[in-house]
């Protein structure tokens, strides 16, 4: 939120944002059948209509609760869709979503009332500059991917495409990228040259950033190269082809150990054919998109790819300083083409789409070293480990952030199709354990210069 914003518009804008991102949020739902929402989707996540509720329970906890001191609408929302309390295998016979919207409801109605009387000006940390609504809102946001994940996770047959879904005029972008493509037989991926020095990483910017982003902190970034774009299917299968999964030498032993018990063959929605490879999309199966981006891959498989490649995965500064450095200006982009917000022309995001788009496809999105794609289409593993920067300090709660700092979680960079725009900014740190495969990622290559 801009410093110059008078309280009024400040909370105005909140408001419609909440209304927007509610109304994302319900169509999602939207893709399936409800008897299909009340079921785990697999690899025993909870039902996919969980997170509707959840989203109230967390919503009514910090903008009534903690806000205003009020008492819980629910006791038993609040102990149904807490998921500390509630255990992922007791998150059964669920209220039916009409139930759910009406909770919602009741809890946006009073969280409203919340928003009209914040002081935005008050020396109160949660709201200062509206801190605690963005922070209602972002949470909402990435409960959408979540969403997204899970959804996917569904047979294609069983869904369908929500009415109101945006259409995108596909002419906006420039589709030749037949020059700039990483060669399908190269032994490695065409590189940009990186110099090295010294940057501020995290949220430099005077807005929401999690506590996990803060605070920024100059770090040094010796010289590297990094791929100018994702690795494709088409460069994928060549790993898969070439005995990728069965020769044990670009593997290291925790990942081969990940291997083998999760009996990995390929990347998670891919299947062989007469033909060659097929993947599932959301509402389709069919050939695999030679040139979309591997996605549905581990950490442990992006990390044998690039070994197979003869590279690495980047380091999350690394990563961070090819997508936001710009020399020219001296300072950090918001997003890798800078501070202005995304649309269809920069990058693939918001869920426009419902999937990947062909590589290197945005060149208006570019970085400021050339790297294309690092801002949406899917997340990017890096080979850092998930922790806090120097000085961290836990806010508003720890469940978010340090508890996760156990050494398995690495940082993932850059956003995906499914990513909402304030999610994208260049400092956000998102997070899975190393064999987490359903998460809209892929791979970015990396060497040393």
């Amino acid at each position: 939120m801009q410093g110059t914003e008078s309280k009024e518009s400040a909370a105005e804008r909140i408001a419609r944002e909440m209304r927007e991102t509610r109304a994302e949020t319900l169509e999602l739902f939207d893709a399936a059948r409800e008897e299909d929402l009340h079921r785990s989707p697999g690899f025993g996540f909870r039902p996919v209509i969980w997170h509707l509720a959840h989203i109230g329970v967390f919503e009514s906890y910090w903008l009534l609760q903690k806000l205003r001191g009020l008492p819980s609408p629910d006791e038993r929302y609040e102990r149904v869709f807490d998921p500390i309390a509630t255990p992922r295998e007791e998150s059964r016979d669920l209220p039916s979503r009409a139930e759910m919207e009406s909770y919602l409801a009741r809890v946006r109605a009073s969280a409203l009332d919340s928003l009209a009387a914040a002081d935005f000006d008050s020396t109160d940390p949660l709201l200062t500059a509206g801190y605690v609504f963005h922070l209602v809102l972002e949470h909402e946001r990435q409960h959408q991917e979540t969403l997204a994940y899970l959804l996917h996770l569904l047979d294609p047959a069983r869904k369908r495409r929500p009415a109101r879904a945006a259409e995108v005029d596909e002419t906006v972008a420039d589709e030749s990228v037949a020059d700039d493509s990483q060669s399908s037989s190269a032994s490695d991926a065409r590189t940009v040259e990186v110099a090295g020095g010294e940057f501020v990483m995290g949220a430099v910017w005077d807005a929401f950033a999690y506590d996990n982003e803060l605070p920024p902190h100059a770090v040094s970034v010796n010289p590297f190269r990094i791929a100018r774009l994702l690795t494709t299917n088409e460069e994928y299968a060549e790993f898969v082809e070439e005995g990728g999964y069965q020769r044990r030498e670009w593997w290291s032993e925790e990942g081969w150990t990940a291997r083998e018990r999760e009996a990995w063959e390929c990347p998670l929605y891919w299947s062989r054919c007469a033909e060659g490879w097929r993947a599932r999309r959301m509402f389709d199966e069919g050939e695999l998109d030679a040139r979309h981006p591997v996605v549905g891959v581990s950490w442990h498989e992006a990390e044998a790819y690039a070994r197979f490649r003869g590279m690495r995965l980047p380091t999350e500064a690394e990563w961070e300083w090819a997508a936001s450095w710009d020399a020219a200006r001296g300072e950090r982009r918001r997003y890798a083409w800078g501070d202005e917000e995304p649309d269809e022309t920069l990058c693939n995001f918001g869920g426009r789409r419902w999937g990947t788009t062909e590589v290197g496809r945005f060149k208006a999105g570019a970085s400021p070293v050339g790297c294309l794609d690092m801002t949406g289409n899917v997340w990017e593993w890096t080979s850092t480990e998930f922790a806090g920067f120097p000085d961290f300090r836990p806010v508003p709660y720890p469940e978010y952030s340090e508890v996760w700092f156990d050494g398995d979680h690495r940082v993932l960079k850059g956003g995906s199709w499914a990513t909402r725009a304030p999610v994208l900014r260049t400092s956000f740190r998102n997070f899975f354990r190393r064999h987490f495969r359903i998460a809209f990622a892929g791979i970015r290559l990396a060497a040393d210069a």
